[in-house]
């Protein structure tokens, strides 16, 4: 009879703690996230150019400086900012979307079998969406020229040619290519596994006389700050392993923080956030 008493006791002081968290840390955490999330009134519209910050030859890798992200007063719906760019269709088992040819950009993937409710006609999940939509969630790569070079390297507003035709998925790669007039071709191959594992091979050929060095990048960009649930025991933020070390940064850890570094001991590369 006394264990069935404490049994209950337990599962009714546990019960409060639960109610009592929630009250005074979980609410409150909550509406601080959704007054985060209300579209600012005096942001200006992000800065759609590569990054800038140039990388010394023969230097260890560093990332360049991430665009501005701040979101425009009035942002296009996401149909409407994918129809600014034209596209090459992204079609697997698992995920659908496109691929920007504007900026060679992976922009726009959503999720075949994950709904945002339970019910099963409800909306696939989206994953990335491009730049300029609500909330913009994309993978973009480039290039960037020795210091004091002024040779022409594809950007953001850069649009690519597809090499042949077709859509791109599980065992059929695309190929893109920019022309610089200066005699460098650009070729970026995009290929996706049937896990949606992407793949991207960049490259360059110099048809001049003169050498020409330039470092590559990749970022996985992101303006503000999604929706989220603010519910406590969840993990909503970063996520990545580098090196052998597992990072867990949260939306609020970055918006006190702004700027994060982090560094994989593997092979000495930076990423920021």
């Amino acid at each position: 009879m006394n264990d069935s008493k404490n049994t209950i006791l337990a599962i009714v002081l546990s019960g409060l703690v639960l109610l009592i968290w929630q009250y005074f840390f979980g609410l409150p955490y909550l509406e601080k996230q959704k007054q985060a999330q209300q579209p600012p009134q005096q942001q200006s519209q992000p800065v759609a150019g590569a990054p800038t910050r140039p990388q010394e030859p023969g230097s260890a890798a560093q990332l360049p400086t991430a665009p501005a992200t701040g979101q425009p007063e009035h942002p296009l719906s996401r149909g409407e900012a994918l129809a600014k760019s034209p596209r090459i269709a992204l079609d697997t088992p698992r995920i659908r979307g496109s691929v920007a040819l504007a900026g060679g950009r992976i922009d726009d993937v959503a999720l075949k079998q994950y709904h945002e409710t339970i019910d099963p006609n409800s909306p696939n999940i989206e994953l990335l969406s491009p730049s300029g939509s609500p909330h913009p969630f994309y993978a973009e790569f480039g290039w960037l020229a020795a210091p004091g070079s002024a040779t022409r390297l594809p950007g953001s507003d850069t649009v690519w040619r597809q090499q042949g035709s077709g859509s791109l998925g599980v065992d059929r790669p695309v190929t893109l290519t920019w022309d610089n007039g200066e005699g460098l071709e650009f070729r970026r191959t995009i290929s996706v596994d049937d896990k949606y594992l992407f793949s991207v091979r960049d490259e360059v050929i110099n048809k001049g006389q003169a050498p020409v060095t330039l470092s590559p990048y990749a970022l996985i960009s992101r303006h503000g700050t999604p929706p989220t649930l603010g519910y406590y025991i969840l993990h909503e933020g970063l996520i990545g392993e580098l090196g052998d070390k597992l990072e867990e940064v949260t939306y609020k850890t970055i918006d006190d923080k702004k700027t994060m570094t982090f560094t994989d001991a593997r092979n000495g590369c930076d990423a920021a956030s």
